[in-house]
Formats: structure tokens, sequence, C-alpha cells
């Protein structure tokens, strides 16, 4: 599931903006979408705050409280691997959306063709495995993690650790299987025990009844996941 926001102060133009979004996922269901509208700028940053960030951001360039581009720019601060595409009814700001880094820049009124082809480029985009990442909870506030650095989670007195490729971790409250669930969309990560989910890109060695991850760390194997763990491992391997 991807999360879209739309932001434009007009609600006509909203609504259709709604309506393309709505064409887009039946035509294509393996790119199922969430869509949330706002005609404040200003709203959507204050839900990005509390509720999360979104994958996929269609903002109006011309807003009376604030610019598109400024706040592409404050989009960018809170979630760095965003699609940003562009809507508006001048081509004047082309060569500035390149800043932001948009995918997609597109003319009201928005045709159909066009805004189906950049959604699709951009969901595609997202949804490779290099760009794929893990949205936390951790300490009141939300941080993305991308998929290749997590090593491994590993619960312990009702948190959940998370350890990176560099050594550093993340602490969250969210439960094993809710993390689980939300990493299964990838063939790298597997759980051995019922208390860790461990990346098996930084399998470094297997045994009969433990892991060892590139960090050092060992890691217990359940004798029930054992076989299943081995099949995972030389499947992705190759």
């Amino acid at each position: 599931m991807l999360n879209l926001c739309i932001c434009d102060d007009d609600p006509n133009d909203a609504a259709r903006v709604q309506e393309l979004a709505g064409d887009f996922i039946q035509k294509h269901p393996e790119f199922p979408l969430a869509i949330e509208a706002f005609s404040s700028p200003c709203d959507l940053l204050e839900h990005m705050d509390t509720e999360g960030a979104f994958d996929l951001c269609l903002l109006d360039i011309l807003m009376p409280q604030m610019e598109g581009l400024e706040l592409a720019r404050a989009i960018r601060a809170r979630h760095r691997a965003a699609e940003i595409i562009f809507l508006t009814s001048s081509p004047e700001f082309a060569l500035d959306a390149f800043d932001v880094e948009a995918c997609g820049y597109l003319v009201k009124p928005v045709e159909q063709e066009k805004f189906s082809r950049t959604l699709l480029s951009a969901a595609q985009h997202l949804t490779r495995p290099e760009n794929r990442s893990l949205l936390l909870k951790v300490k009141g506030c939300l941080r993305r993690i991308p998929f290749q650095e997590l090593v491994m989670v590993e619960s312990f007195n009702h948190e959940r650790v998370c350890t990176l490729a560099d050594g550093s971790k993340a602490v969250t409250s969210d439960t094993l299987i809710s993390l689980m669930e939300r990493l299964s969309i990838d063939p790298r990560f597997f759980s051995p025990h019922r208390a860790y989910i461990i990346n098996l890109d930084h399998i470094t060695a297997l045994s009969t009844d433990n892991v060892l991850l590139s960090n050092g760390q060992r890691v217990p194997v359940s004798r029930a996941n054992l076989p299943a763990l081995k099949q995972a491992y030389i499947e992705y391997l190759f």
C-alpha cells in the first residue's frame, strides 16, 4: 500500500485529481493507494508530523498559505524519498520543480493519460527493492529506515530493537508481528525465532541452531523454522 496525498486549495481541482487517482487504482491494482486530500499546506504538514509521511505527493503550486515549491521543500525535510508531482495552471515553474527533485509536472486541466503515466512511473520507482523502507514510531516521532540498512529486529522487554548496518539502534513499540507483516513484501526478511526478524542479506554463517549476522551478533533459530530458513536463504542467494 502506497500513501498518496493531494494538496490543492481549489476543491474542484482536488476532486478531479482524486477521480484520476481512483481510475489509476482500477487500472493498476498492483499499486494500491490510500488517498488523503488537503486544502491547506499547513494541514498536510501537521498530518505528516503527527500521523506519518506520504509516499506520493500531488501538489498544487499556487496556494495562498504556502506555495507548492516551499511545501515540497518542507516535505523533503520530513521524507527524503517521497515522490512529488506538481499540478499547476501555468508551466512557468517547471524549471523550479527540478530544485526539489519532482518526478512530474502536470499542467491543468490534467489529462488522464499523462496523469496515469506519471503516477505509474512514480509508483514503480517507489516499489523497487532498493527504495523500500520501513516507517517506525520512535520516541514520539516517526523514522523511516531503508530496508537495506535494517540488519535485525529483536523483541525485548515489550519493545522492538531495530539494529542498523551502521551499528545504531531504533527502539519502537510496534509489535514484531506488525513489523514482519510490513517487511514481508521483501524476500530478504525472515523470522527464525519468535523474538527475532533478520535480514538475509546480512547473514554471514548459518548453523543448525543460530545465524551469524554481519554485525557479529548470533541470532537463535528454532528447530521448527530451520528448514524454511535454509530454503528462504538459498532462494534469496540464487
